[in-house]
Formats: C-alpha cells, structure tokens, sequence
C-alpha cells in the first residue's frame, strides 16, 4: 500500500495540493481580515451582490431616500401589504402634484355629491343641539362641514358613525339661531 502512495507522490502533486491549500485559506484568511474601512466606496456595486443580499434590517436608518432611488424603483408590487401606513408618512409630505395622473383613483366629479341636510332652529340658550346630512344610498361621506348663522357656535363636527352622512352639534346664547350640516359624498 505505501508503495502505491510513494508512486504517486510526485513533485506536481505535492506543489499543486500545497497551491490549493494556500488558495482556499487565502480566501478564508481574506474574509476574515476586510473590514468595511478597506473597501473603496463604490466598489462594491449592485451587481456583486446575490440577489436578497441586502435587506431592511441590514440597512442603517435614513440611508435610502428618495434622491438614492432610480426613476421606478419602489412601486406598489414591490411594497408588502400594510408596509405604508398613515402613521409612517410625515404630515404634509404627500401633496397631488406628487402623483401621477390617475393613481389617486381617478375619482370622477361626476361621483361626488353634496348634501344640505335640514336647517335646524335654536331657540334662546339652547343646549347642544345636533344636526346631520346623509349621503344617498350607495355613497360615503368623505367630507363635511356646517353652515350657521352669527349667534350660532358649534361644540363638535365630523362623519356619522356609518359613515354615511355628516353630524354636527351647535348651541347659542340669549339669540335665536339656526344651522345645518352639510356632506361631500363619493360613490363606493
């Protein structure tokens, strides 16, 4: 048996398994001795990366921002169901000019209507007194208001709680008044 081995333990066999033990623990000795300080800035570049690489919780927070993203990058198929949230966007950071032309939901003005509910009369030093607008059947309320007259105020406003219509409660002084309220409705 220890023949066999002398026979085939040549020069170029020993030189070329001592080359590819080097080889394989150079890589390894390389790994473990980069640090993010002796890499070059750009040289590391998306297409020396494995795809799934780089991820969320990899990334240190602010370093994506909309002035690093290519032109159609983040679109709605890329974005995970509740990854964006009325309690992530900063206020006043959203405005129409921001978004392409129907991606609202092209909300037609002929889906919209405008309801006046009925004026109701408040006599002398009336309590809080409410007031409310529905929409028509099929439609939401998406808006509201009131109008009242001079001796009017009104304690509160807002949607229904079906959300279908517009409520508003108001009360006066010594003067009579009077007040409705009024609803911007959209077709569901």
């Amino acid at each position: 048996m220890t023949s066999i081995i002398r026979h085939r333990l040549t020069f170029a066999n020993v030189l070329s398994a001592l080359a590819l033990f080097v080889a394989l623990g150079g890589t390894g000795y390389a790994a473990s001795k980069i640090r993010t300080a002796d890499i070059v800035n750009g040289a590391v570049t998306s297409a020396k990366l494995k795809n799934g690489a780089v991820t969320g919780p990899k990334l240190a927070r602010g370093v994506v921002s909309s002035d690093k993203l290519a032109p159609r990058a983040v679109t709605a198929d890329r974005i995970a169901a509740a990854a964006v949230g009325a309690d992530k966007i900063q206020p006043g950071s959203l405005s129409a000019s921001l978004f392409a032309t129907g991606v609202l939901g092209g909300l037609s003005p002929s889906k919209i209507t405008t309801i006046t509910g009925p004026t109701v009369a408040l006599g002398p030093n009336s309590p809080p007194t409410p007031a409310a607008a529905q929409c028509p059947p099929g439609q939401r309320a998406i808006a509201g208001g009131f109008n009242v007259g001079s001796f009017a105020f009104v304690d509160a406003t807002g949607p229904t709680t079906d959300g279908g219509g517009w409520s508003v409660t108001a009360e006066n002084g010594p003067t009579p008044a009077s007040f409705n309220a009024v609803v911007v409705c959209a077709a569901a």
